[in-house]
């Protein structure tokens, strides 16, 4: 077994491990597991980076395919939540560590689609351009902040139908307020849309460029730009209709699934190229 295998594996269990304990304190509300939680998510961290420099001593970078990306995407989803609440919980925002109930699992998924029939072709040298680093690179990011988005979302969905069955102990003690996650959500939305939408527009330009007689929108973009419309929609209902609360939730919510629906368009279209 290589090294490369043993390390992805650890790191798996590691953020299934902190998952776990997440979503046990979620559910009994014990402070130690959630502490413990964030400690296996930081030694998760440290085993992922590990993966990642024994993949790249290898020659495998981070733009070579769609699992590389997602090797790297997952990483900075989790140390993006890390240093969100770390930022919130200094500007006062309370019982942020719950949180990582909802994002340590999109974490883990995102990592194991990292190993999904791994070895495919590399990107090739003509098709390489300065284009498709910028690409990739603003895509990540953008989805870093969705997928930060996706479960502060849906912590205000359970936190909403806690408070409308009025069952006020629990769960409810344990989520965070909901006008935090509603501030929260917004913000990671409007850091991720601009970045989500240069990440669109190079990579039509960079589809065109390789190859002219190419559709320019195929299946995949077209979920992707049905994403876009999901997360522009929440903004601009957002800004001129004051839509907020749950409907904005779940618009986030769905646009970050369609979001996923690209990434997993590409795993399995890549996945079949071996």
């Amino acid at each position: 077994m290589s090294s490369v295998t043993i390390l992805f594996a650890t790191t798996a269990a590691l953020y299934f491990l902190a998952g776990t304990l997440y979503l046990i304190f979620l559910g009994r509300g014990h402070d130690s597991l959630a502490k413990a939680g964030t400690v296996l998510l930081g030694v998760s961290v440290v085993s992922h980076l590990a993966f990642l420099a024994v993949e790249w001593m290898g020659g495998n970078l981070p733009i070579a395919d769609i699992h590389q990306a997602l090797a790297v995407l997952s990483l900075l989803v989790v140390l993006g939540y890390l240093a969100t609440v770390t930022w919130e919980s200094r500007r006062g925002a309370p019982r942020l560590l719950v949180l990582g109930a909802f994002i340590t699992p999109v974490t883990l998924l995102l990592f194991l689609g990292a190993g999904f029939r791994r070895g495919v072709a590399l990107v090739d040298e003509e098709t390489r351009s300065a284009l498709l680093p910028f690409h990739v690179a603003v895509n990540v990011l953008g989805l870093v902040a969705f997928a930060i988005a996706f479960g502060v979302a849906l912590a205000y969905v359970l936190q909403e139908r806690q408070l409308r069955k009025k069952q006020l102990g629990g769960l409810f003690q344990r989520l965070p307020p909901l006008d935090v996650l509603d501030s929260l959500s917004f913000r990671m939305v409007l850091i991720g849309f601009p970045l989500f939408t240069i990440g669109v527009i190079s990579g039509t330009v960079w589809a065109v460029r390789i190859d002219p007689s190419a559709p320019a929108i195929g299946a995949t973009q077209t979920i992707g730009v049905i994403a876009w419309l999901m997360f522009a929609a929440v903004l601009l209902l957002r800004v001129a209709a004051g839509w907020r609360g749950r409907r904005a939730a779940i618009g986030t919510m769905l646009g970050f699934v369609c979001a996923c629906a690209v990434l997993l368009g590409y795993v399995l279209r890549d996945g079949g190229t071996s």
